[in-house]
């Protein structure tokens, strides 16, 4: 009989430079300086829905931290977003703009080693790991489960969708004003910001939330670039808006091989 014993994984409810987070490390280690993953969640899900894969990072010697995006959990302040899905892209802009604060104040604290930060989401949680690599020079590595790598390109089919008589009612600098601050963190218009730093895809081809065309087209278009020499894509044929648990493996071996000594 084999037996595995486990060192006891901590989950704490907290706040990081006054941002309310999932604190997950191992018990022994909640003052060891160590290699730090920044998850982020999806839409309207909560921020525990990350966890699946945090107890394996912590497992492989990993800190996690799962940020709680602007307008979910406590950060909402009565906004239903199922009625209000025209928050989507100021709720990723935040977290992008966020992330240096989180890691600087985990480096001050002593728990992260700032030569060993890697980001990794799920959904608009993986595109807001996209627009990270694409604003954060410093991070080591990336991933970014069933999300999009061209933001802007996402967006303007978003818009597409919306009828024209309150497309109409739209300010008309409204949404170039919006293209171009997306487009600050859009992957596929800074490929040259990933300068050949390891980076994760995983997508459905049948995804109907966030479309395979838009992954496809980044790895069509970038595939030989020197930007991408470490750039992984995963797909599942015929995969819809879902991570198999198997991915989850991948994603974690990956952070761990670039991430870990």
């Amino acid at each position: 009989m084999t037996t595995n014993v486990f060192e006891d994984v901590i989950v704490r409810t907290t706040k990081i430079a006054d941002l309310p987070v999932l604190h997950v490390f191992a018990a022994s280690q909640a003052q060891t300086k160590l290699p730090t993953v920044i998850d982020y969640h999806g839409w309207t899900t909560q921020t525990s829905s990350e966890l699946v894969a945090s107890y394996d990072l912590v497992r492989r010697g990993f800190r996690v931290i799962l940020p709680t995006a602007y307008l979910h959990g406590s950060r909402n302040d009565g906004v239903d977003l199922d009625r209000h899905p025209e928050h989507f892209w100021s709720i990723v802009g935040h977290s992008v703009a966020e992330f240096p604060t989180l890691v600087d104040a985990l480096v001050k604290a002593g728990i992260t080693d700032p030569e060993k930060v890697g980001v990794m989401g799920t959904s608009m949680g993986g595109i807001t790991a996209a627009g990270i690599m694409a604003t954060q020079a410093n991070v080591t590595a990336g991933v970014s489960l069933i999300g999009s790598p061209e933001p802007v390109a996402f967006a303007k089919d978003q818009v597409a969708q919306i009828p024209a008589e309150l497309k109409a009612q739209l300010p008309a600098d409204l949404l170039t004003k919006t293209y171009d601050q997306i487009g600050q963190f859009d992957l596929s218009q800074h490929v040259d910001r990933l300068n050949g730093r390891p980076m994760f895809f995983f997508n459905g081809t049948a995804d109907q939330m966030v479309p395979y065309k838009y992954v496809a087209d980044f790895q069509e278009r970038y595939q030989d670039d020197a930007a991408l020499a470490q750039t992984v894509f995963k797909r599942a044929d015929g995969g819809v808006h879902h991570v198999p648990h198997r991915m989850h493996e991948a994603a974690v071996d990956f952070l761990a091989t670039h991430l870990l000594d």
